[in-house]
């Protein structure tokens, strides 16, 4: 073999070999009829075996393919037994979860954890706090946290960076068809801009918008980071929103990106007495799953610099 064989490749062979056509494997396989026989066509060549007869009414099994077809047959009945011993664990981890996070973290994260925890393991339960104070986990007042906050230096404390979040300047879809969207500090004039008091946040992008946005143009300031995204959102003007956050939000326009560092850290955390137990890898595995998932689902638009 040129090549490691994988479970995926005897796939195709066993559908073509039941169905009798790559047609007919490929309405089972649920992809294109080409897939399935450039699928095949590499199988063969990994494994220097002509598998198929291959005949204008359809493909037959060669001998060499049928005295590989019962191997194949017993390696998909160990995989299905896998699978099924996977989900009776799955079934079996439960318990209560004390998860804390930001508002606008839990607010975007929270639904999705959720729908994923009922659907794959239904005996673990979330007890959640949603506060901007960081939980002492060492403590006991939580046992995973999403932060949006600098790597824990905690003693104890495990965890692994997810996002590095730039936050760019968005409007919404309906802001940017009355004013249009501007891409660059020189077209802000004229905008209306939602600010946010500098004391909130002691962030480089806080100062950023001190110096750049034009003073006259300022709709209003909000104390809070909540409130300048619900009035980004509800499209009350121009102001500072989160990538990871807007990139799944088709009612969010992106203008540009200004040129400062991440406005935040996002962090998954638990204590080291902790990690190991099924429940609390339950649900930080479903969490760092849900974070790849909108990573690679986010918008292919170019992040234009100011």
């Amino acid at each position: 073999m040129s090549a490691p064989l994988s479970f995926d490749d005897l796939r195709y062979m066993l559908a073509v070999a039941e169905t009798g056509t790559t047609l007919a494997a490929s309405k089972r396989l649920q992809v294109s009829q080409s897939t399935v026989s450039r699928r095949i066509a590499a199988l063969e060549a990994a494994l220097h075996i002509e598998l198929f007869d291959k005949r204008r009414t359809g493909y037959v099994l060669t001998e060499a393919g049928r005295l590989l077809l019962e191997p194949a047959e017993a390696v998909r009945q160990a995989v299905d037994a896998f699978s099924m011993a996977v989900d009776s664990l799955s079934r079996e981890i439960s318990g209560i979860v004390r998860f804390t996070t930001n508002e606008v973290l839990g607010t975007f994260v929270l639904p999705r954890l959720i729908c994923r925890l009922k659907q794959r393991y239904p005996g673990v339960r979330l007890e959640v706090d949603t506060s901007n104070v960081l939980r002492d986990l060492a403590g006991g007042e939580a046992d995973v946290a999403l932060r949006a906050a600098p790597a824990p230096t905690q003693a104890g404390l495990v965890g692994v960076r997810l996002v590095e979040d730039y936050w760019s300047l968005y409007c919404s879809r309906a802001y940017s068809a009355v004013h249009g969207v501007p891409h660059s500090v020189a077209e802000l004039a004229g905008h209306a801009m939602i600010g946010i008091d500098t004391h909130v946040r002691a962030r480089p992008i806080f100062g950023w918008a001190t110096e750049n946005f034009p003073t006259k143009d300022v709709l209003l300031r909000h104390n809070s980071v909540p409130g300048v995204f619900t009035s980004v959102r509800n499209g009350l003007g121009i102001g500072f929103y989160s990538e990871f956050i807007a990139s799944t939000d088709p009612e969010l326009v992106l203008c540009f990106r200004p040129p400062v560092p991440p406005a935040a850290e996002i962090w998954l955390v638990t204590h080291e007495r902790l990690r190991h137990l099924p429940r609390i890898r339950a649900v930080m595995d479903v969490i760092k799953e849900l974070v790849k998932e909108i990573q690679d689902g986010r918008s292919a638009a170019q992040i234009l610099p100011a």
